[in-house]
């Protein structure tokens, strides 16, 4: 018969394939017939004439009613589907990729030998790997989504040893990286030059080659855009006719889909708005219409459709601008009434940009009350992102865009003089990796709250190690949707109400909550106030600017230098003690905070307050945005001289979220129990701190009698309790005898590596032996029947953020994550014998006069300016040597320690 002949390469395949289609339905021998020219196309590979790749899912059907009988049939089938799906992601067709993935795994699991044959195990690996991706992609998962570029070269190298499949498998790669640099915001035309490269060696009817070319003419516009590319004059780069015509010809070619008509549509208005920054009417206009064939084409199941409607917004209102037609404003707001309803809530990765549209259309139309409530919506889509990832990196990578878009929507609340709104809007971008971590742990209360004590059980035997990196996302996104969709936990996404703030200020004693913002021109700088008692308020703060002023410039460079030195293997740690380019742009950058922003709260807004009944000094608990988190706001000082630390007690919080986790822990007093760290032998990683060992063998000996002592003694000799490794210090923050004491003393080696891909900071140990912060929040949430008061962290730069200042996740935000109450940590390299003093003064404060930790960090650090320093009866002769060098008074001797929480 013809149709079998050609099956086997004696006749026309596609003349094969058309007759088998006239055959009579009821034909017995049609799936036989079908399954012969199935067997044809995959011997054809992935790389077949696509029209005939078209014809797999047709030829399937008819297959599938009466298959034959034959060994060979599972891997035609299970290799038929693979080809099928890899032939509808090179065309761009929409698929749920859970439901292909499923139906794949099924096939193979009737044929488990399938997977091992030499025809079908790569294209099998293939298919997985670019689902994979499409399943990363849609459920936000940032850490699949940067797994998947070495999977992608896995795969490659497996299909190097098949030359019919070799350029396939390179071109897969390149495709992998292209998708991924543009997800993470990168310039992918590079990408796109290498895999346009890769897809030229393949024969020209290539389909995979084929499709990769035809997207050129939308791709390469379109990124002009998106990178706001400007010529040699400095106007922005916009599409010429020729582009512009060359992409519409692309739209309308015949063999497209109604979606990928749509999208092209959608790319054309895109380019030609350029981000909403066009202004010629006639571009605009023509840009309104592609969005609107977009919108009318796309079919309504189609995912991209909540995009083109955005779109389609985003032109109305540019042309509103333009024209003045306030029409389209509420065509706009009608048109993002309908994206909103398809997005269905915060887990659409388009969430926050329709809210945030929405709000600035609302702005525009008369009538229409706190416009910005729409937008602070929207900003709950970060926190559902975060809480979805499954590592830190992860975390960090999903809360980019977080404390800029916050920080716009809370100006945009005080536009309104409407700070509440405002202080809830910064919160909402504020700490959300740090939140996460102590999240994981409520997890399962949470559910079974929810009335869901089954999904409460999965995640304890899913992440039954105590690790809840181990939950998948598809349990994450489960348990995500169960909480936010229940009234009574939907403040998860949520940041604190007012009342929960001021009820946090009142438990931990503080007078306010306060968001420094900084400016950017030309609109000023804030201080956003919650207090314990009266209205919320702000002060514009138009000297709170990072970059145009001298001051604070120097400082921060001096800053950045000093991390660098430290940073380097090579250096001499003598040095630091008194660095003259940083010692003095610490001094000057005290003068700018006072006159930036502690003076007009102190002398502005604190007389507004009643005064503490108890006698105590004013506080305030400061929450600074981006790199206003590395000015030492305690040190600022008055004209006068006086430091603010002599006024005011100053803490600091990662958010008002984490005050609240904070505030409703129930306290745990101090006792002369505890364990003390000094100088662990760090196994030649290090240099020694001789001083510190002085310090923590004094604390230990002074106050903390019937603790123990680890590291070393100042002699240099290991103590007999232990060396002060990571197992001796994990034992301790995780055991359950109360009897171990509340309080850790940790005078050693702080370290931080801040480079993106391998972010982390750690504890540096006996032996070289490290904990990291991730690993600090695990164990500190370990044994909940023994609370931990106190973690006093007198090692460098450990309340640095590890990746981002306004995720605030350090050393010592681990550790408060964790649930410890009150947290003292460092924000630069400090001078070892200097702080060993000021260590032994915070102690003296704490124990012997029964300060809260805030108030003996403010008396120790006090003390430290002098003029005179009364020595504490009992303060042991070794320490009482370190008074006697210069520079105890000097802001970088003092003003590096932070504290936070209780």
């Amino acid at each position: 018969m013809a149709i079998s002949r050609a099956a086997f390469g004696r006749g026309d395949l596609d003349t094969a394939i058309e007759d088998l289609h006239r055959l009579p339905a009821d034909l017995t021998i049609r799936g036989v017939l079908a399954a012969d020219l199935l067997g044809a196309l995959v011997r054809g590979g992935p790389t077949a004439d696509l029209h005939r790749l078209r014809q797999l899912d047709s030829l399937l059907e008819i297959a599938e009613e009466d298959p034959p009988d034959t060994p060979e049939w599972p891997m035609v089938r299970v290799a038929a589907r693979v080809m099928a799906v890899l032939r509808a992601g090179m065309e761009g067709e929409d698929a749920d990729p859970r439901v292909t993935l499923a139906e794949a795994e099924s096939l193979l699991a009737l044929a488990p030998s399938v997977g091992d044959d030499p025809t079908v195990a790569p294209l099998w690996d293939v298919m997985r790997t670019m689902i994979g991706l499409l399943r990363a992609m849609e459920d936000g998962d940032e850490a699949a989504m940067e797994r998947l570029p070495d999977e992608a070269r896995r795969v490659r190298e497996t299909l190097a040893g098949n030359p019919a499949l070799t350029t396939f498998g390179d071109a897969f790669a390149n495709l992998t990286d292209l998708v991924t640099v543009h997800h993470s915001g990168g310039d992918f035309r590079p990408a796109f030059g290498l895999l346009r490269e890769t897809v030229q060696r393949l024969p020209a009817e290539d389909p995979l080659r084929a499709s990769v070319l035809s997207l050129e003419p939308m791709l390469m516009p379109l990124a002009a855009v998106l990178r706001e590319d400007v010529d040699e004059t400095g106007s922005a780069v916009v599409a010429t006719a020729e582009q512009l015509a060359a992409m519409t010809a692309v739209a309308q070619r015949p063999d497209l889909s109604p979606g990928d008509r749509a999208m092209h549509y959608a790319g054309i208005g895109g380019t030609m708005l350029g981000l909403g920054e066009e202004t010629d009417p006639v571009r605009v206009e023509q840009a309104v219409a592609h969005f609107r064939t977009a919108v009318d084409i796309a079919p309504p199941e189609d995912p991209r459709l909540t995009s083109h409607l955005v779109g389609l917004a985003l032109g109305l209102v540019t042309r509103g601008d333009v024209t003045g037609r306030m029409s389209d404003a509420v065509e706009a707001d009608e048109v993002l009434g309908r994206a909103k309803r398809l997005a269905g809530g915060p887990a659409h990765p388009l969430w926050s940009v329709i809210n945030e549209l929405l709000a600035q259309v609302r702005r525009r139309h008369a009538g229409v009350a706190e416009p910005h409530a729409v937008a602070l919506e929207g900003l709950r889509e970060h926190s559902w992102r975060v809480l979805l990832q499954t590592d830190l990196r992860a975390a960090n990578s999903a809360a980019r865009r977080a404390a800029q878009e916050a920080v716009d929507v809370a100006r945009q609340c005080l536009v309104f003089h409407d700070p509440a709104s405002a202080i809830r809007a910064l919160d909402a971008g504020r700490g959300l990796a740090l939140y996460a971590a102590t999240e994981n742990r409520q997890i399962p209360g949470r559910l079974e709250d929810a009335g869901r004590p089954d999904l409460a059980a999965r995640w304890r035997t899913t992440t039954a190690s105590g690790a809840a990196e181990e939950a998948p996302i598809d349990l994450r996104r489960e348990v995500l949707t169960v909480l936010t969709e229940q009234s009574s936990t939907g403040a998860l996404l949520d940041a604190p109400t007012l009342g929960e703030i001021r009820a946090a200020l009142h438990t931990v004693d503080a007078d306010m909550l306060v968001y420094l913002v900084p400016s950017t021109a030309p609109v000023p700088g804030y201080a956003v106030i919650a207090p314990a008692q009266g209205p919320p308020a702000y002060l514009p703060l138009p000297n709170l600017h990072l970059f145009d002023d001298l001051d604070v410039e120097r400082y921060l460079t001096a800053l950045v230098r000093r991390d660098a030195a430290i940073a380097d293997p090579e250096r001499d740690l003598t040095a630091l003690d008194d660095p003259v380019d940083f010692a003095g742009s610490l001094d000057a950058m005290c003068d700018w905070a006072w006159r930036a922003a502690i003076g007009p709260l102190v002398q502005q807004y604190l007389p507004t307050l009643p005064r503490p009944t108890t006698g105590r000094p004013p506080r305030m608990v400061l929450v600074p945005m981006g790199e206003l988190a590395r000015i030492p706001w305690q040190a600022a000082r008055r004209p006068d001289g006086t430091y603010a630390v002599r006024l005011v007690a100053i803490s600091q919080a990662a958010s008002a979220r984490m005050l609240c986790h904070s505030a409703a822990l129930p306290p745990v007093a101090p006792t002369p129990v505890g364990l003390v760290v000094g100088d662990p032998d760090p196994g030649g990683e290090a240099p020694d701190l001789a001083a510190a060992r002085v310090e923590a063998y004094a604390i230990h000996r002074s106050f903390y009698p019937g603790g123990r002592y680890v590291g070393r003694r100042p002699d240099g000799s290991p103590s007999r309790s232990g060396p002060g490794s990571v197992d001796e210090v994990r034992a301790w923050l995780t055991g359950a005898n109360p009897g171990a004491g509340g309080m850790l003393h940790l005078a050693c080696h702080g370290v931080i590596n801040t480079d993106p891909a391998t972010a982390t900071s750690y504890l540096l140990l006996a032996g070289g032996g490290r904990l990291t912060a991730e690993e600090l929040v695990e164990l500190t949430s370990r044994s909940p029947e023994r609370a931990i008061g106190l973690i006093v962290l007198a090692a460098c730069r450990t309340g640095q953020a590890i990746s981002g200042y306004d995720e605030a996740y350090s050393l010592g935000t681990a550790f408060l994550a964790g649930g410890v109450r009150s947290v003292l940590s460092t924000q630069w390299a400090i001078p070892d014998r200097a702080t060993s003093v000021l260590m032994y003064m915070f102690h003296h404060h704490l124990m012997t006069k029964g300060l809260p930790a805030w108030e003996a960090l403010r008396q120790a650090q006090s003390w430290m300016l002098g003029p005179e320093w009364p020595i504490p009866e009992g303060m042991p002769e070794p320490m009482r040597r370190h008074l006697d060098q210069d520079g105890l008074s000097h802001v970088t001797a003092w003003a590096g320690f932070v504290h936070w929480g209780q």
